[in-house]
């Protein structure tokens, strides 16, 4: 289970990112956590299924016995904002031993190469979303009209889990936990399909392989730690 923290001290271990630790220098250019072209999606995961398919039937039935079944504490959950510092309770104390600004320049980075490689995947594919193909879908949270397969906070989620969990190995379960939280309730939030967070899931883990090997992100980890 995901630790709690009193909003006082959730506020403290989040200033651990904006104003803890020392401002990285100016580069050039930014490092390569993510080379062009490293990940093979198209071998990762398949097709999603043709609207009128009984297989995407089947995925638009599970959004709606979601959304009917939905609890006011999920809700809640689903609509919390995926960033780094959605994963501050799990760290705790910890944040305060390493540079937590350079930590969240790092990720920050690492996040917008993935992103960059997965949103030209689900402009390819452009499955419509849940409330787009059926209006009975009622989305709450992040609902915006864009391409659906594969899910950008499952994948996002596995990738902040698995660099975080770089730094802070003690935490990997409960990151890992959370984060695959966070893709279940995309589909509890009826904004996207299970395929869709599987998928991303898929490619989160195979995005995270190829960071945690780069000699750019390693320096990096180096840095934060001080070491």
């Amino acid at each position: 289970m995901v630790r709690r923290f009193a909003p006082v001290v959730l506020s403290l271990l989040v200033l651990v990112f904006v104003v803890g630790g020392s401002a990285r220098a100016e580069q050039a250019a930014p490092p390569i956590f993510l080379p062009p072209g490293s990940v093979k999606a198209e071998t990762l995961i398949a097709p999603p299924p043709a609207l009128d398919s009984a297989a995407f039937k089947e995925q638009m039935a599970i959004v709606l016995w979601l959304q009917k079944t939905r609890t006011l504490e999920q809700v809640a959950f689903v609509e919390t904002v995926l960033d780094v510092e959605r994963f501050a309770p799990i760290l705790g104390d910890a944040l305060m031993t390493v540079d937590g600004r350079l930590l969240k320049d790092v990720i920050d980075e690492a996040i917008n190469q993935v992103r960059a490689e997965y949103d030209a995947l689900k402009g390819f594919h452009d499955l419509p979303r849940p409330f787009v193909v059926n209006d009975a879908v009622d989305p709450v949270g992040d609902a915006r009209p864009v391409a659906s397969y594969p899910s950008g906070h499952s994948i996002r989620a596995i990738v902040y889990a698995r660099l975080l969990a770089e730094v802070f190995p003690d935490h990997e379960a409960a990151l890992m936990e959370l984060a695959h939280q966070v893709g279940y309730g995309r589909v509890i939030a009826g904004v996207h399909y299970p395929i869709d967070v599987t998928a991303g899931q898929t490619l989160g883990t195979a995005y995270a392989d190829v960071i945690v090997q780069q000699p750019d992100f390693k320096a990096a980890v180096a840095d934060i730690k001080g070491r």
